[in-house]
């Protein structure tokens, strides 16, 4: 029997970067990675603010008060190409008006974006951890790779991202992870963990050491050939997925969390998802994969 191909994913361009702000100091941590980004690819970048429609019901009053604001953010949309971090990107400046679902989409299109940032909002208790309506809007319609950038990331620009954790369930949805860190370890040099997380009750009707050495290399045989460059470290942990995958990236100070997701950001079950978790709760950038 003749040996099976191994087809190598193309690897993806980001030719045009996206950093989308309501310019609080939340999403203003993230624009140092996406000037980082950009800065590294080649790629043009855009800054975004939408400003939200006035209401029809709006007087006079009301109307000279909205065109002010308007006037006032595209004043602050100007002002971030003066940030030492994206000082000589020459970024283009988009000030959309509508909801942001649909200037969202729409700028992601006429814009062909490649890659979404975006900064998240910070933690409200020991468990409790909200990344914000806007950009849970944002991440529900989002139809480009997206990174959120939460308050206790910190960008090195000598090396942003020196550690890269890949959690995977070895489908081949997860599989559309790859190229993408492949493209950025081979940009930024990183060391990249391969992870797969067990579900407890599956270790427990188990021997969890034979469990853990099988999926180990299963992981090795599906994912090795891709990032064979970069020599990938392959772990196996045990329990909830989003606080395996939390606790693993605290321990090895992982730089970005990278993963495939699909229907993480349906109405209704948000803090419920796996992926909504994991972006939430980060110390450190999460790149999703629609």
């Amino acid at each position: 029997m003749a040996a099976p191909v191994l087809v190598t994913p193309t690897a993806p361009r980001l030719n045009n970067v996206l950093f989308t702000t309501d310019f609080s100091e939340e999403s203003l941590k993230a624009l140092p990675f996406a000037g980082g980004i950009a800065r590294a690819c080649g790629s043009k970048l855009h800054l975004l603010h939408i400003e939200p429609s006035a209401p029809l019901s709006a007087g006079l009053a009301d109307t000279h008060l909205y065109e002010s604001a308007g006037k006032n953010a595209a004043q602050q949309l100007a002002a971030l190409r003066g940030v030492p971090e994206i000082k000589g990107l020459d970024p283009a400046l988009v000030l959309a008006e509508g909801g942001i679902k649909g200037e969202f989409l729409k700028t992601i299109s006429d814009r062909h974006i490649d890659l979404a940032v975006a900064g998240t909002r910070g933690r409200t208790g020991v468990r409790k951890m909200l990344l914000g309506s806007v950009l849970e809007e944002m991440c529900r319609t989002a139809t480009c790779p997206m990174m959120t950038v939460g308050p206790e990331a910190a960008f090195i620009s000598e090396a942003p991202f020196k550690k890269i954790l890949f959690p995977t369930n070895m489908s081949e949805l997860s599989k559309k992870a790859v190229p993408y860190i492949a493209l950025l370890a081979k940009k930024y040099g990183s060391q990249i963990t391969v992870l797969h997380v067990v579900p407890e009750d599956e270790a427990m009707t188990s021997d969890a050491k034979a469990l853990g050495e099988s999926v180990r290399n299963r992981m090795a045989s599906s994912f090795g050939p891709a990032l064979a460059e970069f020599q990938p470290e392959f772990e196996v942990a045990f329990g909830a997925t989003a606080d395996a995958v939390l606790r693993i990236a605290r321990e090895k100070k992982v730089d970005l969390v990278a993963m495939a997701i699909r229907n993480a950001f349906r109405p209704g079950i948000l803090r419920q998802r796996t992926a909504y978790r994991i972006m939430a709760g980060a110390p450190c950038p999460v790149l999703t994969v629609p």
